[in-house]
């Protein structure tokens, strides 16, 4: 047996007790005594702790962020001046920051180009219209009426999408000094 299970079964054996003392006192609701309801309340509360640690303790196999004393070879992020490397300045550190940082940046430009690159060809991408069948039964006609009425709404959605995106785009060319021709076509002022 570990000294870990070791540890958890200890602490269940404590809650034991503990919550014995603070549940049957709760339960019987007697307590004039200050005191009483304290250590009712304290009973209650480790009881509980002790009881949970302990059966953490026993499923788990690593502690869960608990300092252990007898780990020295672990790094607890402390860098004594002795232990230091010649080339762990500050400076490096914050330029390695800055790197990370511009890669990042770039990463989510290169994300920003895909996604309109996509939206862009799924806007283009000619969508196959599925041929008319020789349906002469009203049914059958009702539902090709339907499928036609969702697609022209799906159609006009996106056309009034882009006219939108079409004004948002030359008012911002206009703002920063651009003029349009007659023929479509812009200039700079």
């Amino acid at each position: 047996m570990t000294k870990r299970r070791k540890q958890g079964l200890i602490l269940l054996a404590l809650s034991v007790p503990m919550m014995w003392f603070g549940f049957t006192n709760f339960m019987s609701g007697t307590t004039s005594n200050t005191a009483l309801a304290v250590g009712t309340a304290i009973g209650c509360t480790f009881g509980l702790f002790f009881a949970i640690s302990g059966l953490v303790m026993l499923a788990t196999k690593n502690s869960l962020g608990i300092w252990n004393p007898e780990d020295k070879n672990k790094d607890r992020g402390v860098v004594l001046a002795s232990q230091a490397n010649v080339g762990d300045s500050l400076v490096e550190k914050l330029s390695t920051a800055d790197k990370i940082r511009q890669r990042n940046q770039a990463a989510v430009d290169n994300l920003v180009t895909k996604t309109t690159d996509n939206a862009i060809k799924t806007l283009t991408k000619k969508q196959k219209v599925k041929p008319m069948a020789k349906a002469n039964t009203s049914v059958e006609l009702m539902k090709r009426e339907k499928e036609l009425e969702t697609r022209r709404k799906e159609l006009e959605s996106l056309l009034a999408e882009v006219s939108k995106e079409e004004q948002t785009v030359e008012k911002e060319l206009k703002s920063k000094g651009w003029m349009q021709q007659k023929d479509g076509s812009w200039s700079y002022e």
